[in-house]
Parts: structure tokens; sequence; C-alpha cells
């Protein structure tokens, strides 16, 4: 990585560090280690805040940008790309997370609303109603015969 312009090379320290962050994230969604993650936020957050303000004092400085030599604008250009991938990844493995938790909920929401209902029974029209307030259950003791 060749480094000239302070605020490129920090910058570039910047933005390699957050693709660092943002990739174990991603490994961390895919493995579900939710409180792993946790670790991270922070890290993530101060990183994510670095790069704005590292954005704007580079483009607040037009001195800086027009000293950036080709290959450094190269690596540059190469660091952002990658970072606005990983970036992508990351933001559709968080969706991906976030609509299978939502649907483990609504699940179990479901499940939970059935077996509260209790059983459905059948008036004088022959139609199966529900009770109107939820059934208390008493539990049930169950032995099964193994034996052939």
């Amino acid at each position: 990585m060749i480094r000239e312009n302070g605020q490129v090379a920090d910058l570039l320290t910047i933005t390699s560090r957050l693709i660092e962050v943002l990739e174990l994230e991603i490994e961390m969604l895919r493995a579900m280690k939710p409180r792993e993650m946790q670790a991270l936020q922070h890290d993530k957050i101060v990183l994510a805040a670095a790069y704005e303000s590292a954005i704007r004092a580079l483009e607040g400085d037009p001195v800086a940008t027009q000293t950036i030599t080709p290959a450094v604008r190269d690596e540059l250009r190469a660091v952002t790309e990658h970072f606005h991938r990983v970036l992508a990844a990351n933001e559709r493995a968080l969706r991906a997370t976030k609509e299978a938790t939502n649907r483990l909920l609504k699940h179990i929401v479901t499940e939970v609303e059935k077996q509260q209902r209790g059983p459905g029974t059948y008036g004088p029209a022959k139609i199966a109603a529900t009770p109107a307030s939820p059934v208390q259950r008493r539990s049930v003791s169950v032995t099964l015969d193994q034996r052939l």
C-alpha cells in the first residue's frame, strides 16, 4: 500500500478496517451468532464516523486531492469499490437475518395463539366456533407402552 498523503493514508486505513469489521459481521450473521456481533457494534460505529470524517476532510481539501498520485488514486478507488461491495453484502445479510427472525417470530405467535384458543366446538348451526376467551388447559400425563 502506497502512503504519501496523510489524509489519504488515514482514509485507506479506516476503510480497510471497516471492511474487516463488516466482513466479520457477515460471517457472524451467517453463523447465527448475534451475541458475538454485539462486540463489533462499537467498532463499527466508531469506524463509520471516522470514515465519514475522513471523506469530508479529503473533499474539503482540494490541494490534497490534486496531489494524489495515480498509483494512490488507483489504490483508493480499489479499496472504495471493495468497501461498497462489502457494505452491500452486509446490508443483504442484515436484511435476510431480520426477515428470517420476523418469520420465526410470526410462526411462534401463530402457534401460541392456536394453543390458547383451545379446541373448537360445534354449535346449534353445526358451525365450528372457538371460545371467546382463552381456555385453561389441564396437564395430562401420557404413558406409552413400548413393549412388543
